[in-house]
């Protein structure tokens, strides 16, 4: 386990905001709503998946003044297709690239002063981002992973007792919870 990895899981505790970030129709660029959709509604944070445009939802993410903030997208960090690492603002390589307009690195600093929350970023180092691309297995895998430590980390729901909380699953028109921008922007607690 990494120095990183073991600061992430001090800072799992408190109010958590789990900001997923991609898109689902470029390949492995779904892996941060990919994490959201297995662990929403199993573990007590409050979940946004927010697309392509995380800077849509920075108000949802600070609302409430969370202790701590992660952020799970598919970061270029020149690692092994599937291979996790956690960052820090101020850590991202100069290389890490994503498929989002505004930088992660931004937005983290944003989210940090704006709520005071510890900031940190999941990154699963995608194979390919090609529009209408299936997801990776090696991303899969890293998306299956990082799902586990997050269910390992966080406390879990109960199945009773938590009505005082917004519903647990996705909220749309949908059958499975999707809104009409196919996913993107849907808040889970």
């Amino acid at each position: 386990m990494t120095a990183r990895t073991e600061e992430l899981e001090r800072s799992l505790s408190g109010r958590i905001v789990l900001l997923g970030i991609g898109s689902r129709w470029r390949g492995d660029d779904a892996a941060g709503p990919e994490v959201l959709a297995r662990v929403a509604g199993r573990v007590r944070a409050t979940c946004i998946e927010a697309g392509d445009a995380p800077e849509r939802h920075l108000g949802e993410a600070t609302r409430g003044r969370p202790d701590a903030i992660v952020l799970v997208d598919a970061v270029d960090f020149g690692g092994a297709p599937g291979e996790v690492a956690v960052f820090r603002a101020g850590d991202l390589p100069p290389r890490a690239g994503t498929t989002h307009q505004t930088a992660l690195g931004v937005l983290m600093r944003y989210l940090r002063e704006e709520s005071g929350a510890e900031v940190l970023l999941i990154g699963v180092q995608p194979a390919s981002v090609g529009f209408g691309e299936p997801m990776s297995e090696a991303v899969r895998e890293g998306v299956a992973r990082v799902a586990q430590l997050l269910t390992a980390r966080l406390p879990l729901r109960d199945s009773l007792g938590d009505e005082d909380e917004a519903s647990p699953g996705p909220q749309g028109p949908w059958p499975d919870g999707r809104g009409e921008d196919e996913g993107e922007g849907l808040l889970w607690t």
